[in-house]
């Protein structure tokens, strides 16, 4: 994505980073870019997907959100902290992107829809050398849920016999073969990466091409949209960091390098060795250049 105006909206990005705590109007933001507001917006969007205001407003949120959960100040200390203007408009605006108000959220104690700061990743591939592309990173948790699917132990990355990039596709293969897919689109393809018994060499990692069991998808009806010959996982609550990864699957690898050595010793969050997910959109394309995924890595405040 090494477009022309792609050094200049990363700058914008810093300042936007830098000054969270001020109230950050478009005029102010527009005024360190060269555009015009209306041209801003249009070359903000073009290259990130997002609209100023709105990434703006998400990430004070957000901010905010953590606030309440790690510390012990008041709603209102927390709102004229970020740049708002009244503990009202705050509350508002908080309600209106998390679905709950300020205490309910602190008094749920869940990490839900956090988003974080865009960064610029340089994970470069041997079809596109030292590309530049904006990730986006957000914290979410997620409730024990279950798969169903096939499964398969696998070498990872750090193995000296690394198979997983012949044994996942076989894996998915395999499954296709088994689901019938329904018309109204009810079926929540995911892959899970069970780590929770892997060993220092990259081996003893299982992984798992399966269907969520959505409620849409009750138990009855099993048999006439899933083969019963697949197995269940049970996935248990975990709160995890999302990584979008655009363009083909092959290149997800250097997605996750990206984070795992750039956004994670930066983030105030550390790893843990639990369930790593791959949620794919439906009729996705896995070689497809504007192909979008999301691998979700669990994770705990450090």
């Amino acid at each position: 994505m090494n477009t022309p105006a792609f050094g200049r909206i990363s700058r914008v990005l810093t300042y936007i980073h830098s000054n969270l705590s001020s109230s950050l109007s478009l005029e102010d933001i527009a005024t360190q870019s060269c555009w015009s507001r209306w041209q801003l917006q249009r070359v903000f969007q073009a290259e990130t997907g997002l609209t100023v205001a709105n990434y703006v407003r998400e990430l004070k949120l957000s901010q905010a959100a953590e606030h309440l959960l790690d510390g012990k100040d008041r709603v209102i200390d927390i709102a004229l902290g970020l740049g708002f203007n009244s503990e009202i408009s705050f509350s508002r605006s908080f309600k209106q992107m998390f679905g709950s108000s300020p205490s309910q959220y602190r008094k749920a104690g869940k990490r839900v829809g956090l988003r974080k700061p865009i960064q610029v990743s340089e994970t470069a591939s041997t079809s596109e050398k030292g590309a530049l592309s904006f990730v986006e990173v957000r914290i979410d948790e997620r409730e024990s849920f279950l798969v169903k699917g096939m499964t398969s132990e696998i070498s990872g990355l750090f193995s000296l016999t690394q198979d997983f990039a012949q044994k996942v596709p076989q894996l998915w293969s395999r499954l296709e073969g088994e689901v019938e897919i329904p018309d109204d689109n009810v079926l929540q393809f995911i892959g899970v990466v069970d780590l929770t018994q892997s060993c220092f060499d990259g081996t003893n990692i299982h992984y798992w091409a399966g269907v969520e069991l959505q409620e849409g998808i009750s138990i009855p009806q099993l048999p006439s949209i899933i083969s019963e010959r697949l197995e269940v996982l049970t996935v248990p609550k975990q709160t995890y960091a999302v990584v979008k990864h655009c363009g083909p699957i092959e290149n997800l690898r250097h997605t996750l390098s990206w984070f795992v050595l750039n956004w994670m010793p930066s983030s105030g969050y550390r790893g843990v060795d639990g369930y790593e997910l791959e949620v794919y959109p439906f009729a996705y394309q896995a070689h497809a250049s504007d192909a979008e995924m999301e691998y979700w890595v669990p994770i705990i405040k450090s």
